[in-house]
């Protein structure tokens, strides 16, 4: 429940956070990535940046959120018009005064909503460095897949290919792989393990976890 609280406080109030070693003070995660929609929203012409009005990552995770936020309000018969920042804090009261009750199920679940959310976010804003393993995956033996958008029709697939099982690395967080073909995830030693010998793969993942972030380095395979 604490990592509930921390997220949601996070996701909804001015808080602190580690910035290289220091605290300093952060937005609401939400308004952050509110903000963070329309980019260059305001600017001259001759103001600078990317001239995309719109991000549609940022976009797409905002409505995400704000329409899971709404759809359990309206499931609980709670209000649910408004700014997203106030229902979301709402959505947390409710569900602990649900659980508090008895009367929640799959409690686990709904909580941990929050954390995911504030890890989206983090990640949009400071992407995590991906390393990828050199093999098919074990699951679904998807080796390199397209990367981003499907073009549209009669327009020439110019997408990037990256090996299918890829390995996030990034400060503070578990080390998980994940097939981006299957969705098939391996979490904790003995997983990783796993996946290591069916992969037939050579990799030290307790160094993987000391690695830099900024590190160009390349996990493969022998």
């Amino acid at each position: 429940m604490q990592d509930t609280e921390r997220a949601v406080e996070r996701l909804t109030e001015i808080h602190t956070e580690m910035f290289d070693g220091a605290a300093g003070i952060s937005a609401p995660l939400l308004e952050l990535l509110r903000e963070a929609r329309y980019p260059n929203l305001g600017r001259t012409k001759g103001g600078g940046g990317s001239g995309d009005m719109l991000d549609t990552q940022a976009v797409s995770m905002y409505e995400n959120i704000d329409g899971i936020v709404r759809a359990w309000l309206a499931h609980f018969r709670e209000p649910h018009a408004g700014e997203l920042v106030p229902l979301t804090r709402r959505l947390h009261e409710v569900l602990r005064a649900e659980h508090a009750g008895g009367r929640l199920e799959d409690a686990e679940k709904l909580f941990s909503m929050f954390p995911q959310w504030v890890a989206q976010i983090d990640d949009y804003f400071d992407p995590p460095k991906e390393y990828e393993l050199t093999a098919p995956c074990p699951e679904c033996e998807a080796e390199r897949i397209p990367e981003g958008e499907e073009p549209k029709p009669g327009k020439p697939d110019e997408r990037p290919y990256k090996w299918a099982v890829r390995v996030p690395i990034k400060v503070g967080r578990a080390v998980v792989a994940e097939c981006h073909a299957c969705g098939r995830m391996w979490g904790g030693r003995d997983q990783l393990t796993q996946l290591g010998e069916a992969m037939s793969a050579e990799v030290d993942w307790a160094q993987l976890r000391e690695l830099d972030r900024e590190s160009e380095k390349r996990i493969t395979t022998v």
